[in-house]
């Protein structure tokens, strides 16, 4: 991790470009983080004396600005070209904070750019740094507010990048009857079997889900004593807490001990003319 000095005027083009400018080169990684830490005596005027670094740059690899064309590109208004330009390969934004408020072992203040943290001192500035903890864990350790700057920082970031794509890999599946998932929709007219909601009564829309009771991954059948229409709600909470069906009182049981009976049964009490 490497601590960056950066200049108001300077510090877009950083962020937009995920670039910086240094006229020496420590040893970097590719993918080490750098902090951008606007120079205190702008943060003393701006009032972020407590927020000097609210964006880092993820390393990548570095050029050697041979005619200075590349710093003055990228910082016409500078006033000078340095040796080196880092390119990083994104940008991310940080709980907002500064190094001087961290019981640290070293002072990273002073001019020399960049600055390598120490490992010790990394541990504890790498909670501030986005992707490192969960959400709630965020907002557990620092606080909605301070949460919900770092988003607005997050957007600024994502708003001048092009949608990025994922390439899925091939995946198996296992084979669903979409008419056998319909017709069922249609005989409950797309109410959760659990709680009855209908998105169609306040949203004109009639909208629901089905979810095999025996997932087909271990063995269960893609029949339709092993399927019940429920809402997206009960759908993502069943698989997220395990809920346990009990087939005989027609109910789940979840890990809290709740119980929920399902309202709506029709197509359980049909017995087919084979069974």
């Amino acid at each position: 991790m490497q601590r960056l000095n950066v200049k108001q005027t300077q510090i877009r083009e950083c962020i937009e470009k995920s670039l910086f400018a240094v006229d020496r080169l420590p040893p970097l990684q590719k993918g080490e983080i750098l902090l951008l830490q606007l120079v205190k005596f702008e943060a003393l005027q701006l009032g972020k004396l407590h927020s000097r670094i609210e964006f880092a740059l993820l390393y990548d690899h570095y050029e050697v600005d041979h005619t200075g064309e590349i710093s003055r590109q990228h910082w016409p208004m500078a006033g000078k070209t340095w040796r080196y330009i880092l390119f990083c390969s994104g940008t991310i934004p940080t709980i907002p904070f500064s190094l001087e408020d961290l019981p640290l072992s070293t002072d990273y203040g002073g001019r020399t750019n960049p600055r390598t943290v120490s490992p010790k001192d990394e541990i504890l500035i790498l909670h501030y740094i986005w992707g490192k903890m969960t959400g709630y864990d965020l907002r557990d350790e620092f606080g909605p507010s301070l949460v919900r700057e770092t988003i607005v920082n997050y957007d600024v970031i994502v708003e001048r990048e092009k949608p990025r794509k994922i390439i899925v890999p091939e995946h198996e599946e296992f084979y669903r009857d979409p008419l056998l998932a319909e017709s069922l929709k249609s005989i409950y007219d797309h109410r959760c079997q659990v709680c009855g909601m209908n998105f169609k009564i306040k949203y004109q829309e009639p909208f629901a889900e089905t979810h095999h009771i025996h997932s087909l991954s271990k063995g269960g059948l893609d029949i339709s004593k092993n399927i019940i229409v429920i809402c997206p709600n009960h759908h993502r909470i069943i698989h997220k807490t395990d809920a346990k069906f009990d087939k005989t009182k027609l109910l789940y049981k979840y890990p809290n001990g709740l119980e929920e009976r399902l309202l709506l049964s029709d197509h359980f009490g049909k017995k087919s003319f084979w069974v």
